[in-house]
C-alpha cells in the first residue's frame, strides 16, 4: 500500500487502543526543523510540550535518533522518555546509560579517522565527534555534491574502512561495525518498554530501519503505524517504507496533539 497523507487520526484507532502505547520518534527533521548548523537545531516548544504531556498520560515516548545521547537529551529535555541515540549505540532508560556491545575499540579509531582526514580540502564541511563514531556534515558546502564526493573519496584512504559508512540528509557518518541501527534500537526499546502499540515517526533515510522494525513487530502481534515527515529532501525509499505522511514539523505537531487527545489528554 502506498503511503497516504494523514489528515485524520481515525485510521490509527487500532494502534491508539493498544496498551501500553509507544510513541517512537526521530528528532532532526521530525521534532526539530533542519538547519545549516546541526548544533543550532532545536526541538520546537510545541513538540516538547506535547511529548511531555503524552508521558503524563502513560504513553511510552522514545527518541530514536542519530544524535549522541548527550545532545539528544539536551535537545528534548524529557527525562521520562527513553532514548536510543547514536543509531542504537547509546541508550537511556530511567536515568541509566547503556552502550551497545562491541563499541569500545572504536573510540581510538575515531581519533585516527580525524587525524587522517585533516587534509580534506572541502569548504564548510563540519566534523562532529559522536563517541565511537564521527559524522561529516556538508549542508553548508557551496557545492554539496562535490563535498559529498570528496568526503567519500577520503574514506577508503583512512581507518574509516573499519567503520560502516551511512548517509543521511547532507551528512555522511562512520559508525562502529557492530549490529546497531535504528531498527535494532527500535526492537530493543519496544521490548524494554513492553509496548503493545507503536506510532513511529521519522523523516530520513536512516529512519527506514526504524520503520522496517515496526513492520516486523506488527508481524509479531504488536499494533504499529509508520509516519514519514515530508520535506523537499524526502527520498523515495522513505515513502515506500511507511503507511502515512505528514507535512514537515508542523505536521508532527498536529499528529502529537491528536494522539494526546485520543489517549485522554486535554485538547492542546
Amino acid at each position: 500500500m502506498a503511503a497516504v497523507p494523514l489528515t485524520d487520526i481515525e485510521p490509527l484507532q487500532n494502534v491508539l487502543s493498544a496498551r501500553p502505547l509507544g510513541l517512537f520518534s526521530d528528532i532532526d527533521g521530525t521534532l526539530s526543523p533542519i538547519v545549516e548548523r546541526p548544533e543550532e537545531a532545536t526541538v520546537t516548544p510545541r513538540c516538547r510540550n506535547l511529548l511531555k504531556r503524552l508521558t503524563g498520560e502513560g504513553v511510552r515516548v522514545a527518541l530514536i535518533t542519530g544524535r549522541t545521547l548527550e545532545v539528544a537529551r539536551s535537545m528534548v529535555k524529557i527525562d521520562e522518555a527513553a532514548y536510543a541515540a547514536n543509531h542504537g549505540l547509546e541508550y537511556w532508560f530511567k536515568g541509566r546509560v547503556e552502550w551497545a556491545e562491541g563499541v569500545d575499540e572504536y573510540r581510538a579509531l575515531v581519533e585516527q579517522v580525524l587525524a587522517e582526514t585533516t587534509q580534506l580540502e572541502v569548504a564548510d564541511v563540519q566534523v562532529e565527534r559522536k563517541g565511537p563514531g564521527v559524522a561529516f556534515h556538508y549542508r553548508r558546502a557551496p557545492d554539496a555534491e562535490a563535498a559529498r564526493a570528496a568526503i567519500l573519496h577520503a574514506m577508503p584512504l583512512s581507518t574509516a574502512r573499519r567503520f560502516n559508512v551511512s548517509e543521511g540528509r547532507k551528512v555522511i557518518e562512520l559508525r562502529p561495525d557492530v549490529q546497531a541501527n535504528k531498527g535494532t534500537a527500535t526492537r530493543l526499546v519496544a521490548d524494554r518498554l513492553g509496548v503493545r502499540g507503536i506510532i513511529s515517526v521519522g523523516d530520513d533515510r536512516t529512519d527506514v530501519d526504524m520503520f522496517e522494525a515496526v513492520s516486523d513487530l506488527r508481524s509479531r502481534g504488536i499494533e504499529g503505524c509508520r509516519v514519514a515527515v515530508l520535506s523537499a529532501e524526502t527520498v523515495p525509499e522513505l515513502l515506500s517504507a511507511v503507511d502515512y505522511t505528514v507535512e514537515g514539523v508542523e505536521g508532527v505537531e498536529w499528529l502529537l496533539g491528536e494522539v494526546l487527545k485520543a489517549v485522554g489528554g486535554k485538547s492542546p
